[in-house]
């Protein structure tokens, strides 16, 4: 069946789980025995934005036009340069609050945007090993909707 992607690790603490919309910072300290947690969750708009650009703006900037085509065209949404501003600025101000730089997604002027954080690595499943109940809720993650 092959490997599905499940979600992302940003840094040591930090968890995107795309099925559960949410990225969380679990943090513990071995030492006083104490452990912190903070959620975050998305709209589908920014959710879509996020996932894109982990998924293809790690190593290579992306255009304002080809994020135009695919958060917003391809789900019959009108684009606009205000919009996508709007978005990734409350997206930036929205991984801050989990310690993130504010600069997470950043415009390279002309050029477009990319993921400016070094330590992000995607996390796959098996689909063999997932119990059976569960394959047609998985399957629904292809398309960020409900």
């Amino acid at each position: 069946m092959g490997y599905r992607l499940y979600g992302f690790m940003i840094g040591d603490e930090i968890h995107f789980d795309i099925a559960n919309r949410r990225l969380y910072r679990l943090s513990g300290s071995h030492a006083d025995k104490i452990i912190a947690f903070a959620s975050i969750y998305f709209n589908e708009t920014m959710l879509r934005l996020f996932l894109y650009m982990l998924i293809n703006g790690r190593t290579t900037p992306i255009t304002k036009e080809e994020l135009f085509e695919e958060i917003w065209e391809s789900h019959n949404l009108t684009p606009s340069t205000q919009r996508l501003w709007q978005v990734l600025h409350n997206l930036n101000n929205k991984l801050s609050l989990l310690g993130l730089p504010g600069n997470f997604i950043q415009n390279i002027r002309g050029r477009g945007y990319i993921i400016n954080y070094h330590d992000v690595i995607p996390v796959y499943y098996r689909m063999s090993e997932l119990p059976a109940h569960s394959v047609k809720k998985e399957e629904k993650i292809d398309t960020l909707s409900e």
